[in-house]
């Protein structure tokens, strides 16, 4: 009977033992998928600020303009102007 109650306690040792060990591996395991899922939440936002970028950049390239047409683009300005001012002036008369 003794012998039955040694084997019990030491299997029990044993299964505590393994218990503690799991559990212990558990924690770790889940602290590191937190730190992976931090790590893939920066990554997404680093990912949609790049892709933000890269608009910018397609649209800024489909401005891009002859330095010809800005000279052109700036007559008119000046041109259009010059019109207002006289308008101004007229209606002040």
């Amino acid at each position: 009977m003794n012998n039955i109650i040694n084997n019990i306690e030491s299997k029990l040792n044993i299964f505590i033992s393994k218990y503690r060990k799991l559990n212990q591996e558990n924690i770790s395991l889940k602290k590191k998928n937190d730190d992976l899922s931090l790590d893939i939440q920066k990554k997404e936002k680093e990912i949609l600020s790049l892709n933000d970028k890269i608009k910018l950049m397609n649209i800024s390239k489909s401005v891009d303009v002859s330095e010809e047409e800005v000279k052109e683009s700036r007559l008119k300005i000046n041109k259009y102007v010059r019109e207002i001012d006289k308008c101004i002036a007229l209606l002040n008369k």
